[in-house]
């Protein structure tokens, strides 16, 4: 399935909960807001994941999925050619009068830096804590671009953490709908469905067709039926759909079931 992963000043806001963040990790955000430009902080990525440090990710959770920026595509659409390597993450953050105002996360090999870019080596855990509170307290365009970052981190999976922030009704919908999508594919890959696509009969496609035309009508009548076939069909691709274009209506009710399946509240 292709898709579109839709994706500073502080602003405290009630309902989400970040992890705590160490001593460590307040250091980290210091040193990056230390001074302007662009700064790039390196972390272990996951094991799964690898990419080719400027341009592409992949197999962030296990699956051949590749991503490009806001685009998600298969691993069997024609890109195999692309040479995926594990290395670190690297956050690429762009500091602006002493705020994040920007954030680009690459996979793989540490391209040389630019003479005027500083970089920073960081733990996962530093890493996570310093992103975290940027998505809970950030703008709407920081906060979403903190969530993939988070996610390729080597570090515990942050799916309670997206949870509460899919479920802050103050936080912009980007951002809910960015941390639900992340949440839609810990489900995915939690059933052991991410290759439902590749393996999908003609009746299994014209499934996964239905749930999309199902999710195109108002969510007050698509959220509870796709629900349903989440819970319920026998199809796999059709349940993959389900669970996708859920992440993809904002609903908190996307965000229960995702916990639900999760086992997580």
């Amino acid at each position: 399935m292709r898709a579109l992963a839709r994706v500073v000043r502080p602003a405290c806001f009630a309902g989400v909960v970040a992890f705590s963040a160490p001593l460590a990790a307040q250091d980290l955000a210091r040193r990056v807001t230390s001074s302007d430009g662009v700064v790039n902080v390196i972390y272990p990525s996951r094991r799964s994941a690898c990419g080719d440090g400027q341009s592409f990710m992949g197999n962030i959770l296990g699956d051949d999925r590749m991503y490009s920026g806001d685009v998600v595509w298969n691993g069997r659409d024609g890109a195999r050619w692309r040479v995926c390597v594990h290395g670190p993450a690297r956050v690429a953050a762009t500091v602006i009068d002493g705020e994040v105002t920007r954030l680009r996360v690459f996979v793989g090999p540490v391209p040389t830096p630019p003479p005027d870019a500083r970089t920073i080596t960081a733990s996962p855990a530093e890493a996570v804590a310093w992103l975290s509170d940027l998505a809970s307290r950030g703008s709407s365009r920081v906060s979403s671009d903190a969530i993939v970052p988070i996610v390729v981190a080597d570090a515990p999976d942050p799916w309670p953490f997206l949870l509460r922030l899919a479920r802050a009704d103050d936080r912009p919908r980007a951002v809910r709908e960015q941390a639900l999508f992340w949440l839609s594919n810990a489900v995915i890959d939690h059933l052991g469905i991410s290759d439902a696509d590749a393996h999908a009969s003609d009746d299994d496609e014209v499934r996964a067709q239905a749930v999309f035309a199902l999710s195109q009508r108002p969510r007050g009548e698509s959220v509870p039926d796709l629900i349903d076939v989440a819970r319920s069909t026998r199809s796999a691709a059709a349940r993959k759909a389900a669970l996708f274009w859920l992440s993809q209506s904002g609903d908190r009710r996307a965000a229960d079931l995702y916990a639900e399946l999760l086992g997580i509240r």
